[in-house]
């Protein structure tokens, strides 16, 4: 009969008594590390000698052991002088077991074990003592697909092949033709050894057993806490790293970084799906299951593949009602891009009636590049250029400081700024200001709509990191949403005047946007408008402020149009047709004229608080962030397992008690889990089949073909002034 040797501390094996054993002990569930397959030994229970040809494996190898018992810290003590590396000499092994009280016998013919599993196990834990790693080299199964025949061997076995194409840049290799090996046959339900082989024809390490690949593994607590992280956008070194300092250091860990990194690429994989389009189709088709608010529109050419995409959740559709954006019919009222030419076509003909802008931000990100080479460019032409851009509050002021740049530096025949100036009412602010744009503000959209133009980014780059990160963009959106409104309802934000129309916005508008009211409320106390014309109920005021730009400050002069009759204003600033609140020079002129009570048309509802909005009445359904089956089922264990800890990790008696209990709980689960598996063995033979047709749809949709992106290719770049001058 074949007896289990105690269950392995999750522990390294070289020292008996771990110094963080102590540290451990509080953590939770250690990460996983529990016992592995318990070792199966023969019933001899007797220590082996291993003769001298009979030898274990690795790069180096350690100092011998003796023929007897010895304790492995004296072992460690060893002299280096006294290491093998050759294999063939040396005093015979005795093998310690993974426990103190026992030892792993060397491998003979005739031993037995009940299953596959317990034969793989009980080798590589020998070799793992000894300091090599293993491979399965060969098997056959039966008709039933259980192991028929084995060939374990030393995982350097076999010929060193250079796969490189680079003959001159050979790739590293392990393989050195090592012969150690055993084989088993499967006589009478078991696997019976039949031969061993224990000659190596290289070094041993047990000290660096723990970086071969076949005792690297990373358990399903240890998965659990990476696919936890990996979702809250945690990077994996940082979770690595907290995996170290819980285990007590790198050497407690059975994996590498490279083992958690190469899981959450697999895991990812799983959860997206094979292709990138194809899990964008199937994700939709699971969020129109949820809710079947949600809509979806995939556009797919003559060959299958996507061409355009259009999704939105049903939160959103019901947010665009009261924003004005895109959606059911109602055109948006200003669309910003990049300098997209076809872009610019479509939205031209789709929607004729919207302002479509260019993004200032993009266009000045060019500057260096378009004009880096002219020599007055670190002097004075960049800084002209931008004071052309904003420091000009008119059309004409703008006309004519541009014509003073392009004249003073010689830049007629520059192509860049011809088209620039070409398409000047689609990027110059002092164009921008002429409309009206009260109903788009550029720094609080809808979330829903921020959550779509995230998406768009993304799928543009890869479809798969968007299907991966699109729920939880818009989750963190909506609960920094109810977050907000929370504060808005529960505090106030004081006035600091007593004006009537600071209060007005104090009881309408959310707390966020108070705050903007509050700095133009407190700007405006510096002000002194001036006079300039008066026709009939039209006035115009001239105001000395100053703009403050990090730690630079200059003055500058604001014109505002002030009309008695309807209590209308429009400052050259713009502050309210951009950002959608009133600015101070206009709360300025309202103070000069004796203006009391705020007009309607300057309260705008998508920043007042006591609105409620039907969108926010509507639950969003997320995609399964979670996809295990058992995931429910982990957690209210793990919940209680915590609160259980917080109960015994202040007693040692309790701690003792707590850690027998888990053990012979894990012990019994474990075998009962062995037991089916032995059950279900075979049953299911041939039962299980591929399919590789997609749910819900006959027609395959192919990812997009992968073009080079626009600009200049990378081997087309300018070269740096450095790169020019080496």
């Amino acid at each position: 009969m074949l007896a289990c040797s105690p269950a392995f501390l999750p522990y390294p094996y070289d020292n008996k008594n771990p110094s963080n054993i102590q540290q451990n002990v509080g953590y939770p569930f250690q990460y996983g590390m529990g016992p592995p397959r318990p070792v199966i030994a023969t019933s001899s229970a007797t220590s082996v000698r291993v003769s001298e040809k009979n030898r274990p494996d690795c790069l180096e190898i350690e100092p011998p052991c003796s023929s007897t018992r010895v304790d492995e810290e004296i072992i460690l003590d060893r002299p280096d002088e006294r290491e093998i590396d050759d294999g063939t000499t040396g005093t015979p092994w005795v093998v310690p077991s993974l426990d103190s009280d026992d030892i792993i016998e060397e491998p003979k013919s005739g031993m037995e074990f009940n299953l596959f599993e317990d034969l793989l196990s009980y080798y590589k834990q020998y070799a793992k003592k000894c300091g090599f790693g293993v491979m399965t080299q060969r098997s056959e199964r039966s008709e039933d697909q259980s192991v028929r025949y084995v060939t374990i061997g030393c995982a350097r076995g076999g010929k060193a092949r250079n796969k490189s194409s680079n003959v001159a840049n050979p790739r590293p290799t392990g393989k050195t033709g090592c012969k150690a090996r055993i084989n088993a046959l499967r006589v009478e339900g078991k696997m019976r050894i039949t031969t061993v082989h224990n000659t190596h024809n290289h070094g041993l390490s047990p000290k660096k057993s723990r970086f071969f690949r076949c005792n690297r593994e990373v358990s399903e607590t240890v998965k659990r806490v990476l696919d936890t992280n990996d979702l809250a956008g945690i990077r994996l070194n940082k979770s690595y790293g907290s995996l170290v300092v819980g285990a007590g250091g790198f050497e407690n860990l059975p994996f590498l970084e490279k083992d958690c990194r190469n899981y959450i690429d697999k895991a990812r994989h799983l959860r997206l799906g094979a292709g990138g389009a194809g899990a964008l189709r199937d994700y939709f088709m699971r969020m129109q299951y949820k809710n079947n608010g949600f809509f979806a529109l995939m556009d797919l050419g003559d060959d299958g593949r996507l061409k355009n995409v259009f999704w939105a959740d049903p939160r959103s559709r019901a947010a665009y009602q009261y924003f004005g954006d895109c959606m059911d019919g109602i055109a948006p009222k200003a669309i910003i891009t990049d300098q997209d030419r076809a872009m610019k076509n479509a939205i031209a003909t789709v929607f004729p009636e919207t302002r479509h802008r260019l993004c200032l931000w993009h266009i000045l990100k060019k500057v260096p590049e378009k004009l880096g080479s002219y020599a007055a460019y670190r002097s004075e032409l960049k800084t002209q250029l931008m004071k052309c851009v904003y420091d000009t509050q008119t059309i004409e002021e703008f006309e004519k400081c541009w014509a003073g740049f392009i004249n003073t530096y010689d830049l007629h025949e520059n192509v860049w700024l011809k088209s620039l100036y070409v398409e000047r009412e689609y990027w110059v602010p002092v164009f921008l200001k002429e409309h009206f744009w009260a109903g788009m503000s550029t720094t609080q959209r809808s979330e829903s709509m921020n959550a779509f133009f995230d998406g768009y980014v993304h799928s543009k780059t890869n479809l798969k990191e968007f299907v991966d990160q699109f729920d939880s963009a818009l989750r963190k959106k909506i609960e920094n949403e109810n977050h907000a409104e929370f504060q808005s309802f529960s505090q106030v934000i004081p006035c600091i005047s007593r004006s009537l129309i600071e209060k007005k916005f104090q009881e309408l508008y959310t707390n966020a946007k108070f705050r903007e009211v509050h700095q133009q409320v407190i700007g405006l106390l510096d002000l002194d408008p001036s006079l300039l014309t008066s026709d009939g109920v039209m006035k115009s005021y001239l105001l000395e402020d100053e703009v403050r730009i990090e730690e630079f400050t200059k003055p500058v002069t604001f014109l505002v149009d002030f009309n008695e009759e309807d209590c209308s204003a429009k400052c050259s600033c713009g502050l309210f047709q951009m950002r959608g609140i009133l600015c101070r020079h206009i709360l300025a002129v309202f103070k000069c004229n004796g203006i009391k009570s705020l007009p309607d048309r300057y309260i705008l509802d998508r920043w007042r608080k006591d609105i409620k909005r039907r969108y926010t009445f509507i639950r969003s359904s997320y995609d399964a962030g979670e996809q295990r089956s058992n995931g429910h089922r982990y957690s209210i264990l793990l919940n209680m397992c915590y609160g259980m800890i917080t109960y015994v990790a202040d007693s040692n008696e309790q701690f003792e008690d707590a850690k027998k209990r888990i053990h012979e709980m894990t012990e019994c689960y474990r075998e009962q889990t062995r037991n089916l598996s032995q059950i279900q063995t075979g049953s299911n033979a041939g039962l299980m089949t591929e399919n590789k047709n997609t749910v819900g749809s006959s027609q395959q949709v192919k990812s997009p073909l992968v073009v080079r992106g626009k600009g200049r290719p990378p081997s087309l770049r300018r070269a740096s002034r450095m790169e020019t001058d080496m």
